[in-house]
C-alpha cells in the first residue's frame, strides 16, 4: 500500500508538472477556487501577465494572498522590523562568520557599495532577501509582481481581500531563518544571491509555461539539499498551515482566486499535490488568449 501511495504521488506530481499553465482550477462537485502561482517582482518586460490570471481574476469576488503586502511596506512598521529583522543592540553578524563567510560577505557588499558595518545588525534571513532585490533591481527588476498586481487592482474595484498569514508570521519566519546558524545558511545563501537574477530569468520561463517540475529543480531541489531546515520551514509547515485555509474557502457563494508563490506548488509537499491527495479535483487553465511570451 506504502508503494501504491508513493507511485501515485509521483504520478501526480508528474501530471501537474506540465500544466502549460500559471493558474490552476480547484473543485469539488460544482464548488471552486483558483489557485496561481506567482513571482514577487517581475521585469517590466513581463507584462503583460499570462491570461489565465486575469481570466481566473475576472470571475472571483475574494483575493486571497499570502500577506497584506501593503502593510508589509507601510512605514509605520518600523517597530517589527525592529523586533523579528535585526539583532538586539550590541550583537553583530560578522562575529558570528567563519573568515571564510566573511570574506564572500564583503565581496558581494562591495559589488553594491555597502559595508559590513551598514549591515551588522542585520538577522541572516534579512541580509539575503535585501542583497537579492539588489541583484534582482541591478538587473531590471523593477516591476510589481502578481501578488501586488492583482492587490492593487483588487483595492480599487474593492473585492474582498483574505490572507493565508499575518505579516506578524512572516517577519518571524524572514527574522528566523538562520539564526543560531548564521555561517552554515549564508554560506549557501550568499552564493545563490550572487546567481539570482540568471536563476530567476530561468523561473520565469518555467512560471509561464507552467512548468512545475522545472520550478521544483530550479526552487526547491537546491535548498531541500543544501538545508532541509529552511525548507521545511519556508514550504512544508507553511503549505500543510495554509492547506486547511484553502479548504474553509469552499462550502460558500463566493469564487475566490489565491496567489501564492509558486514555490507552493510544486512538488510532492506543493499545495496542489496535497489538495488533489484531499480528494480535490486539480486541473490547469489555459486560455486562448493567452499570450505566447518567452522569457529573453
Amino acid at each position: 500500500m506504502y508503494k501504491a501511495l508513493v507511485s501515485g504521488v509521483l504520478l501526480l506530481c508528474s501530471l501537474l508538472a506540465h500544466a502549460e499553465s500559471s493558474v490552476w482550477r480547484v473543485s469539488k462537485g460544482t464548488d471552486q477556487l483558483w489557485i496561481g502561482g506567482t513571482v514577487h517582482l517581475l521585469p517590466p518586460a513581463q507584462y503583460p501577465l499570462p491570461a489565465e490570471f486575469d481570466a481566473a481574476y475576472q470571475q472571483t469576488d475574494v483575493l486571497v494572498l499570502e500577506t497584506d503586502l501593503n502593510k508589509m511596506q507601510d512605514a509605520g512598521n518600523a517597530s517589527l522590523i525592529q523586533q523579528y529583522l535585526l539583532y538586539p543592540t550590541g550583537t553583530m553578524l560578522s562575529i558570528k562568520l567563519t573568515a571564510t563567510t566573511r570574506q564572500q560577505l564583503q565581496a558581494l557588499l562591495q559589488k553594491h557599495s555597502l559595508t559590513v558595518p551598514q549591515i551588522e545588525q542585520f538577522k541572516p534571513g534579512m541580509l539575503v532577501t535585501q542583497l537579492t532585490l539588489l541583484e534582482l533591481q541591478q538587473q531590471g527588476f523593477s516591476s510589481p509582481g502578481v501578488d501586488q498586481h492583482f492587490l492593487t487592482l483588487a483595492a480599487q474595484q474593492k473585492k474582498t481581500l483574505k490572507y493565508l498569514e499575518p505579516i506578524e508570521f512572516q517577519l518571524k519566519l524572514l527574522g528566523d531563518l538562520g539564526t543560531g546558524r548564521e555561517d552554515l545558511f549564508l554560506q549557501h545563501a550568499l552564493s545563490d544571491v550572487e546567481q539570482s537574477a540568471d536563476l530567476m530569468d530561468k523561473t520565469l520561463s518555467a512560471w509561464r509555461a507552467g512548468e512545475l517540475a522545472q520550478v521544483e529543480q530550479l526552487v526547491l531541489a537546491p535548498v531541500k539539499a543544501a538545508d532541509a531546515q529552511t525548507y521545511q520551514q519556508m514550504f512544508v509547515s507553511r503549505n500543510q498551515a495554509w492547506l486547511p485555509q484553502i479548504q474553509a474557502l469552499f462550502g460558500n457563494k463566493e469564487q475566490e482566486l489565491v496567489l501564492v508563490g509558486l514555490g507552493h506548488l510544486a512538488g510532492s509537499d506543493g499545495l496542489l499535490a496535497l489538495l488533489q491527495q484531499a480528494g480535490y479535483q486539480v486541473e490547469a487553465v489555459k486560455t486562448a488568449s493567452s499570450p505566447d511570451k518567452t522569457t529573453e
